[in-house]
């Protein structure tokens, strides 16, 4: 795993990119790390890290590794920030959700073809 350091926590590319893509700075993600408002048990050994932050919920995922230092996964915030992927996504699945049964399935093909 290739990785980045910024702050005190290691950061994969992963969530480097995922920083970039979901309109994110290290240092609000640093924030959230730092002073969150709640902390919750994630898979695989991480901690879910959640801060309220005007309107957005940021969540940030960490564990530590086997330096027992601490490494950034993902982060990302809700709602997403327009025209993002994630809010795409979001929208994709509001859609789908109220669609009927040939409907999704036309959705289902679309989205395959189309990302």
């Amino acid at each position: 795993m290739t990785t980045n350091k910024y702050g005190n926590p290691i950061w994969t590319n992963h969530a480097l990119d995922r920083l970039i893509e979901r309109g994110l700075t290290k240092d609000k993600a640093i924030f959230v790390f730092n002073n969150p408002d709640n902390v919750f048990k994630g898979k695989n050994n991480s901690l879910e890290y959640q801060k309220k932050i005007g309107k957005y919920m940021i969540t940030l995922i960490a564990k530590k590794n086997t330096l027992d230092e601490w490494v950034i996964i993902s982060c990302w915030m809700d709602p997403p920030l327009p025209g993002t992927k994630d809010a795409r996504q979001k929208a994709w699945y509001a859609k789908y959700r109220k669609a009927g049964l040939l409907m999704k399935i036309l959705l289902l093909i679309k989205q395959k073809i189309w990302l």
